[in-house]
């Protein structure tokens, strides 16, 4: 057996390893302790997407910011700011998730949630194309890292967002073997398209619906919630083995009455 073809049945049993392993909460390509770990945090992703066709795309604002978050926690060198104490921080400094640009805004922001790096960026779909774009800032330094880009097909966005980790991961100084790029890449939330936008649209509109409940507004609350069921419900249309829709479909069941 050449050097070559041992790499890469050495790399497919690690990536299934890994993927059979990930049952029983977040697993790790590297052993290092969380208190050794930095932080980072990751801002909704920008849209700016053809007005016309804009809003059809809107939940991967929200959904590539998640994807990229996941898969470079799994490295298991980043503690990841969870959105909650995004949303709060940025509440308490009434400043938006998604449309932050100023570096010094972007900064100031991870510091306050202590992130030693913080993501923010960009995408564009056009006719059947997509553009995805990261910039990466050091809060610690105080400034931008880089720009890390990709281009292809709509249709391959998520071989397209794995692609984009692996740029990101070299301005965080972090080198990713063949072993490990094979893991990332081969765990994937859903292959379909249509399931994803309509998971992460369903997420956004449970977020909505929470934000109403904290205002008191049950009634308002609840209708979204069903909006969010149904998106849920459609996504595992699309993909029934989708796994993420299936915790979110079940979450937001136990929370809506029978009579609804």
């Amino acid at each position: 057996m050449t050097m070559k073809k041992w790499i890469q049945l050495a790399a497919f049993v690690t990536a299934v390893t890994f993927i059979s392993s990930c049952g029983g909460g977040v697993k790790t390509l590297r052993s290092i302790p969380r208190s050794e770990r930095k932080g980072l945090a990751a801002l909704n992703f920008m849209n700016n997407t053809q007005k016309s066709r804009a809003e059809e795309f809107q939940p991967w604002e929200v959904g590539l910011s998640s994807m990229l978050t996941t898969d470079i926690e799994s490295i298991g060198l980043f503690n990841i700011i969870s959105k909650e104490r995004m949303k709060d921080v940025m509440k308490e400094q009434e400043i938006q998730m998604t449309g932050l640009v100023n570096e010094k805004d972007i900064v100031n922001v991870g510091k306050l949630v202590g992130a030693s790096y913080i993501l923010a960026g960009a995408f564009t779909e056009m006719n059947g194309m997509m553009r995805i774009e990261s910039q990466v800032y050091s809060v610690e330094k105080g400034i931008q890292l880089g720009t890390a880009s990709v281009q292809g097909k709509t249709s391959d966005f998520f071989d397209l967002e794995k692609q984009l980790v692996t740029k990101v991961s070299d301005f965080l100084n972090v080198v990713l073997t063949e072993n490990e790029q094979v893991v990332i890449k081969a765990k994937v939330e859903t292959k379909s398209v249509e399931a994803s936008l309509s998971n992460y649209k369903g997420e956004i509109e449970l977020a909505k619906a929470k934000e109403l409940e904290e205002r008191g507004k049950k009634e308002e609350a609840l209708k979204l919630k069903q909006v969010a069921k149904e998106e849920f419900q459609k996504a595992l249309k699309e993909d029934p083995n989708y796994e993420k829709a299936k915790q979110n479909l079940a979450k937001i069941v136990s929370a809506i009455p029978v009579t609804l």
